[in-house]
């Protein structure tokens, strides 16, 4: 389920959907999106939505990425959502493992506006954390969010986590999901 020391983030398979396709990140995409030179729609060989990338995202996502890309065995948790018809970038899912709690992973998700309330962002998020539960290496599954957000919370509700209490960041709240490796 992980990348080996060998594999690169070309050789990791996609996970797909019914709807989706989950496709790694690479190093050129994040550095095209930093850049914000428009390449990042030719280098997946997709459409780019309007609205790219989504407004959640910080200027620090996009080095914390390109970090994950030193932790080889990561590589296969950061992944561009792709609507398969038409084949158009929609957003992104992701997953960190943090050298504290190395028994956990941190999973994030956006999706572009024009794809909200589509079941888009539940249908990404179900499949990676199907894919992290079945890789086994981790024992606990995490996400932070804001309270308000009401649509980021009935995601995490729906892929089985429940309220911990409050989040990392000033005003968020943190979800969990333990025992994932039982499902």
């Amino acid at each position: 389920m992980d990348a080996s020391r060998s594999e690169t983030a070309e050789s990791i398979p996609s996970i797909w959907t019914p709807r989706l396709e989950l496709v790694a990140m690479r190093p050129e995409c994040l550095q095209s999106e930093q850049r914000g030179d428009g390449s990042l729609g030719q280098l997946l060989a997709v459409e780019m939505p309007p609205e790219w990338p989504p407004e959640v995202w910080e200027p620090h996502v996009w080095e914390l990425l390109l970090q994950a890309f030193n932790d080889r065995q990561q590589i296969a948790w950061h992944r561009y959502v792709i609507l398969r018809e038409p084949r158009i970038v929609i957003g992104i899912v992701n997953a960190f493992r943090w050298p504290k709690t190395p028994g956990e992973a941190e999973v994030g998700y956006a999706i572009a506006p024009q794809f909200w309330k589509q079941g888009l962002g539940r249908e990404a998020a179900e499949a990676l954390v199907r894919w992290i539960v079945a890789s086994g290496q981790v024992t606990r599954l995490c996400a932070h969010t804001f309270p308000e957000i009401g649509a980021s919370v009935r995601i995490l509700e729906r892929c089985g986590f429940v309220l911990e209490g409050p989040g990392v960041e000033p005003g968020t709240v943190r979800y969990v999901k333990s025992s994932v490796e039982s499902g």
